[in-house]
């Protein structure tokens, strides 16, 4: 069969594939009729499937002499020859493949993808319990030398730095260049191939139908002893997920480190560079999205690596970097995947105490765009994570939701480390909490109690272990300790009747803006509750959205980026603004200060639903998503999601567990050493005045002159008044400085209360891979693989995916 033959038949296959694993009218499927019923091989009589010999012809046909890799030297005849294609993990030198190899390995890898695309045909929860034959195949049945040639090439072609001397990063035509697209399609069959996992079945059998059990010669020589391979007779592994654990070689992570950051750097530098801003496209084709997935992978599954990356000297850099693609990205739902990909990284690495301690070194802002830089350059990493987290949080996007929880979970498990946290910080966990804490947002949503306890768990690991380290932070605590006693006496019936007014409010809001008045509730009216009073000075409303939900604004205690807003325009799910936003908030104010101002709000979105990532926009374009129950309620006709009822039981299963008196202890005892170094402070201050006064009077006839001339500047600038009367005098009427100093000081740690009963153990919230989380990050491998198969050649076209859904644009 010549070269073009054997072209056309992958290419055949590859469009006709997708059919077959589609469900018929009466729920069966076509594949098990295709590609897994036995059938007698012609002249031998031995029965075989047709799936297994596709598999494992598409396999081969990536190790094929002369197509795919380069020809045998003298005194080989291998028609297969299982080698490593580039030089990296497992193989020192390049095989030096030519241009045709390159293009026949896409169209193979293209057709290996196809062939491994059941999974899109099953709805969601089915994807973690209905097997993937192809893909059993060749993770589970696959010789040993195939599975590690395979994951080496993979690896290495993925990772390949393809940059060859000076040159622009530019190219004005949105078409990749085949090194790049087998780049693409390299990392995603990697992921693919690392992911599965074959569900157990009841027998405790391999998963198929009786065609496919039976021993098969073939099949037992192409399987490899699962006693060497896992140390057991039984335990069955992945096989690419066996010896992606077993890379252990320094040379081995550095390669990985190194490649991976070269890609996001990549991706980072092309955002930022002159043509991208001035043309509007893409300066090459970077994977941000591909090299996080592949970072969380190995860092999931190889332990040794992950104790690598934590003691790296480019760990923080690496932090740095993921932090700012969180910031890049918040804002728009196409890379929702990519954010929360990131917020599932940063949560796994902030499990490790020794990641933590970390955090506590100076940040290099150098690395950021001017935009993102702050005013404040004495911020640690730790400091920026928080202003990061607080930024996503205010963002109010409702398909950041998922994300919340492991960006407080960050923030809970790096607390018991942190020190010396800026006023800036300060500020924003406090103003954070007085959201969370509010009793209306408590009870809008079952999981805002989740947010609430980790935000508590942050202040009790401060208040016991890092008192003296975080003086700023204890001294913004003192001052809002009424949001502590505020959730202590915490009420339900109170907390149901703000609730109900605030969405009272809404309604009245809604209706004023279908006549064109004003939409923007600006206060609460004063026959609300004592609590909600209170909160409403922080707050200024709390908007719900049209579901009910709580939307509540935040205090802008300072936006993260200098130049910029914390938030753009928010917008609902179907694109029309929101209209709790203010103008402020719309952009229209001055750039971003570090004095908190009550009067500049943003919101903090809650909603359930989980808004699925456009993979692509435009006219024309496929955009996949990843949200299954959305589409569920969509084919139940349910459109309405049903708002939570909260009762006293669930009040009484949460409340009492809250470490509040610990915290409420020390902040009272604080307060009192507070309160009385103000007023020394204020009455230092006035005898100073005093003293300078009659100091003045005495001598009132020589410095007449100067009196006049500088009471003529005092009128000009009173500021300057200040700071000369402080400066004669000596002392200041601002307490702050000498507060903060005796909160670093040992004197304070003599008025704490003892708190060795109450201490907390130092443990981190782990990040657990629940059914939920595996469904998500499958339908988000597969919605990128979707997306970039309907790019040009429209791969799965006219085919009924159900793992996710797909929206067709206008």
């Amino acid at each position: 069969m010549s070269t073009r033959q054997l072209l056309n038949c992958v290419r055949i296959l590859t469009r006709l594939v997708p059919f077959v694993y589609e469900a018929v009218s009466d729920g069966t499927f076509m594949e098990d009729i295709v590609f897994w019923t036995q059938r007698p091989r012609p002249g031998s009589g031995v029965d075989y499937t047709l799936g297994r010999q596709i598999v494992s012809a598409t396999v081969d046909l990536l190790f094929t002499s002369g197509f795919t890799v380069p020809p045998a030297t003298v005194g080989e005849d291998a028609v297969v020859r299982y080698t490593i294609w580039e030089n990296g993990i497992g193989q020192t030198s390049s095989l030096g493949s030519s241009k045709e190899h390159v293009a026949n390995r896409i169209e193979v890898l293209r057709l290996l993808l196809v062939i491994c695309s059941k999974t899109m045909y099953v709805p969601a929860a089915g994807s973690v319990t209905l097997p993937n034959r192809a893909l059993h195949a060749i993770a589970y049945n696959s010789n040993k030398r195939m599975v590690l040639c395979l994951l080496c090439s993979l690896i290495n072609t993925s990772l390949r730095d393809r940059v060859q001397g000076w040159a622009i990063p530019y190219r004005s035509s949105t078409t990749m260049v085949p090194n790049d697209e087998l780049s693409l399609y390299a990392m995603q069959a990697l992921f693919i191939l690392l992911d599965y996992q074959t569900p157990p079945s009841k027998s405790g059998s391999e998963p198929g139908n009786g065609a496919d059990q039976h021993d098969d010669t073939e099949a037992d020589a192409n399987t490899p002893s699962m006693v060497l391979v896992t140390g057991t007779s039984t335990g069955a592994q992945n096989l690419f997920r066996v010896f992606i654990a077993k890379l252990h070689r320094v040379q081995e992570f550095d390669y990985l480190l190194t490649n991976i950051m070269r890609l996001l750097e990549e991706s980072m530098r092309a955002n930022l560079s002159i043509l991208a801003s001035v043309t509007k496209q893409p300066t090459k084709h970077a994977m941000p999205q591909e090299a996080a997935i592949l970072l969380w992978i190995l860092l999931e599954n190889n332990a040794p690596f992950k104790d690598y990356l934590v003691d790296h000297n480019s760990s923080l850099r690496l932090f740095s970097v993921l932090l700012y693609f969180m910031l890049n990205g918040y804002n728009d739902p196409a890379q929702a995947g990519l954010v929360r990909t990131i917020s599932h990284i940063l949560h796994y690495l902030s499990e490790d105490s020794r990641f933590a301690t970390r955090l506590m070194q100076p940040f290099d802002q150098s690395i950021l765009p001017s935009t993102m830089r702050t005013v404040d350059a004495s911020l640690t990493h730790a400091d920026f994570m928080i202003n990061t987290v607080f930024t996503l949080l205010s963002a109010s996007k409702p398909y950041l939701v998922p994300v919340y929880s492991n960006l407080l979970l960050l923030v809970r498990n790096v607390s018991p480390y942190l020190t010396q946290v800026s006023q800036t910080t300060a500020d924003k966990l406090v103003s954070l909490f007085d959201i969370i804490s509010s009793p209306a947002f408590i009870i809008s949503e079952s999981y805002h109690v989740r947010w609430l306890i980790y935000l508590i768990e942050v202040f009790d690991y401060v208040v016991h272990y890092r008192a003296i380290d975080n003086p700023r932070l204890m001294y913004s605590m003192v001052k809002a300790r009424s949001y502590f006693t505020r959730l202590r006496s915490f009420n339900l019936d109170k907390a149901r009747a703000e609730l109900s007014q605030l969405r009272e409010k809404k309604s009245m809001a809604d209706s004023a803006r279908t006549i064109g008045r004003s939409s923007t509730p600006r206060e609460v009216s004063q026959n609300t509750s004592d609590s909600a009073v209170k909160a409403a000075e922080s707050l200024s409303s709390l908007s719900l959205n049209d579901d009910g939900s709580a939307n509540a604004p935040i205090p802008d205690a300072n936006a993260v980026s200098e130049s910029g807003d914390i938030t753009e325009s928010a917008k609902s799910v179907d694109g029309t603004a929101s209209p709790a936003i203010s103008e402020k908030v719309r952009g229209k104010r001055p750039a971003a200060n570090y004095t908190e101002d009550k009067d500049q709000q943003i919101q903090l979105r809650s909603s359930v639903s989980e808004a699925q990532p456009e993979r692509s926009r435009g006219k024309g374009k496929e955009r996949a998503g990843v949200d299954s129950k959305r589409k569920a309620k969509t084919a139940s006709g349910s459109t309405v999601p049903k708002q939570f009822q909260p009762s006293e039981e669930w009040v009484f299963s949460w409340l009492p567990d809250l470490p509040l008196d610990p915290i409420i202890e020390v902040l009272d005892a604080l307060a009192t050493q507070v309160d009385r170094i103000a007023e020394e402070v204020q009455r230092d201050a006035e005898a100073a005045a005093n003293a300078n006064a009659n100091a003045n009077a005495n001598s009132a006839q020589i410095l007449e002159g100067d009196t006049k001339t500088d009471s003529q500047q005092a009128a000009q600038s009173p500021t300057k008044q200040s700071a000369d009367d402080t400066a004669i005098t000596g002392v200041t009427t601002d307490p702050t400085e000498t507060i903060i100093h005796w909160l670093s000081s040992d004197s304070m740690l003599q008025v704490l209360p003892d708190l060795e009963e109450s201490m907390p153990e130092i443990r981190p919230r782990v990040q657990g891979l629940s059914p939920a989380l595996v469904v998500w990050f499958r339908s988000l491998l597969w919605s990128i693989i979707y997306a970039s198969g309907m790019k040009p050649f429209g791969i799965w076209k006219n085919t009924n995916v159900r793992l996710f859904v797909v929206k067709h644009s206008v």
